[in-house]
């Protein structure tokens, strides 16, 4: 579902629907996205307890990558082509992400331009702890 360009306001925001970023989830993006198995390395903070505590996390945690992937599927969900082919995201991941966490996008359009629209963003955990924040940008045409 996209956005209509009249929803594009000042103030508006947005919310996802929570996901769940289970070990399973968080495995099948490693090995299908970041890296060939022959040369992923082994006993590393994602997948191995003693390597995340060794690092200082309690326990494994997710890819970074992976809550910047939900964060950008959720602007291309609602700003369709805008986001897609023109728009900007700019982001720092503030806390790890661990498996079994429920990650929910949010946006916050805080400026609206001739050709884009600003927007803050962030996604928060179920603690309601802010894992990811940054900002980004979106034309204001589908072409």
């Amino acid at each position: 579902m996209s956005v209509a360009p009249a929803e594009i306001r000042i103030g508006a925001e947005l919310v996802s629907p929570p996901y769940l970023l289970d070990a399973d989830a968080a495995k099948a993006y490693l090995s299908g996205i970041e890296e060939p198995p022959r040369r992923r390395p082994r006993g590393n903070i994602h997948d191995d307890k003693n390597a995340a505590k060794k690092a200082g996390f309690v326990l494994p945690i997710a890819a970074g990558e992976q809550t910047i992937a939900i964060v950008a599927q959720f602007l291309a969900d609602n700003f369709g082509m805008r986001f897609v082919r023109g728009g900007r995201i700019d982001v720092s991941l503030t806390r790890p992400v661990f498996y079994g966490d429920t990650l929910t996008a949010h946006a916050k359009i805080v400026s609206v331009g001739p050709q884009r629209a600003e927007l803050q963003i962030h996604v928060e955990n179920q603690r309601s702890a802010q894992v990811l924040t940054g900002s980004a940008a979106i034309r204001l045409s589908d072409a």
